[in-house]
């Protein structure tokens, strides 16, 4: 039951209407308990179950272990100085970090084997890799990091805390939400609001589309032609690489739309995951722009606490002072960037090829944060406006090109893929292939090709529309007379209807981050 099936939007139908019709906040939140563990079960079955309230019992064992002893601290330090606080909560956090590193390595414990059995070349055992292992693993990682650090003051609430870590829009792909922040929403769930529920229906609808419309329809063709390399033109192969990136993003971010969307319809704010990535100026901003609050996830708990280590402060200083400012920017941000991305391209995936992808983005991010000016002083130099639009623009392709290469790199299982594909490419572009009819051998006629390009269109123009106006259509459309608005929502199910992929051999399981 994956989000984009029919099954699931029955189900997501019959929990919302027990959800608003049932009344008083204590029977929402057991209706939302409920609805957590009845799509578990049917997504998962049984024994994934047992993996994932395992790992909510630990987490809230160890959580209520460190919390009791900063409760019985903050009592006895009332009367202490500031700086005698600051050591005394020191001390607290030296005693309580055998009981936090335990608690984080069993929590990551399957995730880690999961990837090391891969990894060595055995398949997992379906026991070991429950529904949502990579994200509910990390966000109950997180959970305890904060309240190891005093981010999280108040004691953990077990039923509220169990509702989070198996919330069913999130458990799948994401978003990773911070508990906090969850926690205050369950405490007091809205009742029914026809606004809302509107706006969350559209958001659904639209997330649909891009998966079952356009994804799923470029699936078709790049698995053809990926699978079958080295008889392809090399034209056909640049489209399958720029189709495959395509495909991604709508796959990922449509899967973001439908569950942010169910999410709003019975009134809890999911964190936005996507915001215009393919507009992003940068490879950095591009990261900040493309699955958020897993990037925000290691700039938390990765990237800060080591880059703030006094340790690593030391040795940057001593390299800064020794070599100059910018050998010492080079050697504040080499190791927790590398780091950092390094285990995003392990969380991503196993293998060569992942570890070469994480590698590869890390470098990419490090030269631009150790010389961020180099690249466009370059092209003042030989005469551009680095300042216009067209610039602009060259740099969003720049930002294309990156990506384009980075997913070369794991398309084929392998870095060595990268060169295959290169190789191919440059090897015959026969530009006859857009004439003779072969371009539609790989699962697409010239109907599908067009849909995708006007859907593809349709998402670029979105992005843009919301990247000026820092607004989303739904909010535009809104203000449109009634008729209008309700021939566009029909054309919209129309379209999903009459252009999903479907059939005797569709697997709808198939959410590309889902398997990460």
């Amino acid at each position: 039951m994956t989000y984009n099936s029919v099954y699931f939007l029955f189900f997501f139908f019959t929990f919302a209407l027990f959800y608003f019709v049932l009344p008083g906040s204590l029977i929402k939140r057991i209706v939302i308990l409920t609805g957590n563990l009845s799509f578990y079960l049917l997504a998962a079955g049984f024994r994934p179950l047992v993996f994932i309230t395992g790992s909510y019992f630990l987490t809230c064992f160890v959580a209520h272990r460190i919390r009791s002893v900063y409760r019985l601290w903050e009592q006895e330090s009332q009367s202490l100085s500031s700086k005698e606080k600051r050591l005394g909560f020191s001390q607290c956090k030296k005693k309580v970090f055998p009981l936090l590193l335990v608690g984080i390595i069993l929590i990551l414990g399957s995730l880690i084997l999961t990837k090391a059995v891969r990894l060595a070349g055995g398949s997992a055992v379906k026991l070991i890799v429950p529904l949502g292992l990579s994200y509910y693993t990390l966000s109950c990682t997180g959970y305890l990091l904060d309240i190891y650090w005093g981010k999280i003051k108040t004691d953990p609430d077990p039923f509220g805390l169990l509702i989070c870590i198996t919330y069913f829009p999130i458990i799948v792909q994401g978003p990773i939400s911070r508990y906090e922040k969850l926690l205050k929403q369950f405490e007091n769930p809205p009742g029914f609001d026809y606004s809302r529920v509107c706006f969350g229906l559209q958001r659904m609808l639209w997330g649909l589309i891009k998966k079952s419309v356009i994804s799923d329809r470029i699936s078709l063709y790049t698995t053809s032609v990926f699978s079958h390399l080295s008889e392809n033109a090399g034209l056909e192969i640049l489209l399958a690489v720029l189709g495959n990136v395509a495909q991604l993003y709508t796959d990922f971010s449509g899967c973001m739309d439908i569950v942010i969307g169910a999410s709003q319809v019975i009134g809890i704010s999911l964190d936005e995951n996507f915001r215009e990535p393919f507009l992003a100026l940068s490879s950095q901003e591009f990261w900040r722009r493309w699955h958020i609050t897993l990037g925000q996830w290691f700039r938390d708990y990765v990237y800060m606490p080591i880059a703030m280590h006094p340790g690593h402060m030391k040795r940057v200083a001593a390299v800064r002072k020794k070599f100059g400012s910018r050998a010492g920017q080079a050697a504040a941000s080499a190791v927790p960037i590398l780091t950092v991305w390094i285990l995003t391209g392990l969380w991503h995936g196993t293998g060569w090829g992942y570890l070469a992808w994480g590698i590869y983005w890390g470098l990419l991010i490090l030269l631009e944060t150790v010389f961020p000016e180099s690249f466009l002083r370059f092209f003042k130099r030989i005469g551009f406006d680095t300042d216009s639009k067209g610039f602009h623009w060259l740099l969003r392709l720049r930002t294309l090109i990156c990506f384009s290469i980075g997913r070369m790199l794991t398309a084929l299982g392998s870095p060595w893929g990268l060169f295959r594909i290169l190789g191919r490419l440059f090897h015959q572009a026969r530009l006859n292939v857009l004439f003779n009819g072969s371009l539609f051998s790989h699962g697409l006629d010239g109907k599908d090709f067009l849909l995708v390009l006007a859907g593809l269109f349709l998402v670029f123009f979105t992005d843009l529309f919301h990247d000026i106006k820092h607004t989303d259509l739904r909010t535009a459309l809104a203000r449109k007379p009634l008729p209008i608005r309700w021939v566009i929502y029909f054309g919209g199910i129309i379209l999903l209807i009459l252009t999903g992929i479907y059939g005797s051999n569709y697997d709808p399981g198939s959410f590309i981050y889902g398997g990460f």
